[in-house]
């Protein structure tokens, strides 16, 4: 008889494959992230449709858009965008992330896997031309699935350090079984730490063209622009915290 296996539950990595983890434990760290956000009024009914039952819309709806770039992390490198939804849950609020799209393997698998970032493989452009910082997503190439344009022109006073930007988003775990879709399905909270942080103030829009049906973006659409900034900081990715499981 041949020897019995040694890996038990407790030996094993904390993610796979179960000797080898593909990225480190958390927490993970950001150096220099640049952050370009757009924040706009949406249609209720359309955003309610991307949320769980457990939360309610801001009133007005609104939503936002985040094209990122980070230029250095525990991660490695890599471009980012996020659409999302404002929401509460019972008396908090919250970023509610619906759809996110990056260039990079490695934080796709550790968003995913630990605080259910719903994030997909993509095209991010990141760019600066002349007084304009703009940036958009594709997938695949030359499909267009949103862009932003944004002007600084007024440096505001810094957040201080240690300023959470509170997310939520749904962790999906499938069920491999015939009949069954989910093993697990949870609410999970996320908090982004801000530090030395830089906030311009200025002139922005963001566009989502709704032309692609396997990246059903323009799902929230841009009635009106609220605001747009442009965020230069430092930031950890920590623990998560399960609010609800489905």
């Amino acid at each position: 008889m041949g020897l019995q296996g040694r890996l038990t539950k407790e030996s094993i990595a904390h993610t796979m494959p179960a000797d080898a983890p593909a990225y480190h434990k958390k927490p993970f760290h950001f150096k220099g992230a640049r952050l370009l956000r757009f924040d706009y009024e949406t249609d209720p009914e359309a955003a309610a449709a991307l949320i769980p039952d457990r939360l309610t819309l801001a009133d007005p709806a609104t939503a936002f858009l985040l094209i990122n770039e980070y230029p250095w992390s525990t991660l490695g490198p890599y471009r980012e965008a996020v659409l999302g939804v404002n929401v509460c849950h019972g008396a908090q609020t919250l970023h509610y992330i619906s759809h996110l799209m990056l260039d990079s393997d490695v934080p796709i698998l550790a968003g995913r896997e630990l605080y259910g970032f719903p994030k997909k493989m993509g095209l991010i452009e990141f760019s600066q031309q002349d007084d304009v910082l703009a940036g958009y997503v594709e997938r695949p190439k030359g499909i267009r699935i949103c862009s932003g344009v944004f002007r600084p022109e007024a440096l505001q006073a810094p957040l201080p350090d240690g300023t959470p930007l509170q997310t939520c988003a749904l962790r999906v775990i499938p069920n491999p079984e015939a009949g069954k879709d989910h093993s697990l399905v949870e609410l999970i909270q996320t908090d982004m730490i801000l530090s030395s942080v830089e906030l311009w103030a200025g002139t922005g829009s963001c566009h989502l063209p709704g032309i692609s049906a396997l990246d059903p973006w323009h799902n929230l659409p841009v009635k009106k622009m609220v605001n747009a900034s442009y965020v230069v900081a430092d930031f950890v990715l920590p623990d998560g915290k399960i609010l609800e499981t489905l």
